[in-house]
């Protein structure tokens, strides 16, 4: 005689168990996503090539000169914290093993820095694929490609670009000075003049 399946109960206050450790690093993907200025997803392992943990630590070393961080968070949580940012097609693409690279600071200095570390390590290992990989990234919350990442790291830093354009603002100041200057004289020139024709000069 075989028994009959028990219906499953469900208590009216049940509420599923959250793993703490889990929740704690939702929370730290989502913070840097939403918080950085940029975000670089690279893969540091492939079929025949990957990093070693020397590699890892020189890397991290690496990025911290920019001010820059990197974290390794589990793919299936890095969806959910993509879904919840608004970023839900990027999603599907959280495959293999991948970095965040991420600053709040300067976005072309973290992209520099990573071609850096590629060619460093493309040198090093005599390989011709790049290792770290880049894969997509998400810049002030705006998604890019590779391409665009390794066209940010073509571009001279923040500093460079300032000074350049402070250097194009600074003509139409100096032109609206000369004209501002040339103002003043005539207005000097014409309150000189009355000024004379009332004294009868």
């Amino acid at each position: 005689m075989m028994l009959k399946d028990k219906p499953r109960q469900i208590k009216s206050n049940y509420s599923p168990k959250v793993n703490p450790l889990k929740s704690k690093l939702l929370e730290k993907a989502k913070d840097i996503i939403n918080n950085s200025s940029i975000v670089i997803f690279t893969k540091y392992q492939k079929e025949n090539i990957s990093l070693k943990a020397t590699d890892l630590v020189k890397y991290n070393l690496d990025i911290e000169e920019v001010g820059g961080d990197i974290k390794v968070i589990r793919n299936s949580i890095l969806k959910i914290a993509l879904e919840e940012s608004n970023l839900k097609d990027l999603a599907p693409k959280m495959r293999g093993a991948l970095i965040i690279n991420y600053t709040k600071s300067d976005p072309i200095a973290l992209a520099k820095k990573l071609n850096e570390i590629i060619q460093y390590f493309k040198k090093e290992k005599n390989i011709k694929e790049d290792i770290p990989e880049v894969v997509f990234g998400v810049l002030n919350g705006k998604v890019i490609s590779a391409n665009e990442i390794k066209t940010l790291a073509t571009l001279p830093p923040k500093e460079v670009l300032l000074a350049q354009l402070l250097g194009t603002m600074k003509a139409p100041v100096t032109n609206f000075a000369v004209v501002l200057k040339n103002i003043l004289n005539k207005l000097v020139w014409a309150l000189n003049a009355v000024k004379d024709k009332k004294e009868g000069k």
